[in-house]
């Protein structure tokens, strides 16, 4: 629990736009924008998408988004993210379960597709 107060005392005004994945139907898009990384999401249902990355290393894969973080510590605000957190989402590798936690959140995008 240290971490996580820690953590909130070091990002005191930072952080910033949050969003509800409540929001989110099929085919909308979701951009995050972390420090190093552009992470796309093409929307399925509630929390699972298509994933591409700005970068190769990263997943392209089926994910399910499960919120965001505080930092380094293991709290998590589930179905939301928000300028500051780290995303984390989870996919399957080769058989098995992966979780990815990203940097910090630099910026959020959404798209809703019109019908």
């Amino acid at each position: 629990m240290s971490d996580l107060i820690q953590y909130l005392k070091s990002s005191e005004g930072n952080l910033g736009q949050e969003f509800d994945l409540a929001q989110l139907q099929p085919s909308d898009g979701l951009k995050i924008v972390t420090q190093h990384t552009d992470y796309v999401f093409t929307m399925l249902n509630e929390r699972e998408a298509d994933l591409a990355c700005s970068r190769f290393d990263r997943p392209h894969a089926r994910v399910k988004i499960m919120g965001c973080t505080f930092g380094n510590s293991s709290s998590i605000k589930p179905d939301h993210l928000f300028c500051g957190g780290n995303l984390e989402f989870a996919y399957e590798l080769d058989g098995a379960a992966m979780i990815h936690k990203t940097t910090a959140i630099k910026a959020i995008y959404w798209r809703r597709e019109a019908k």
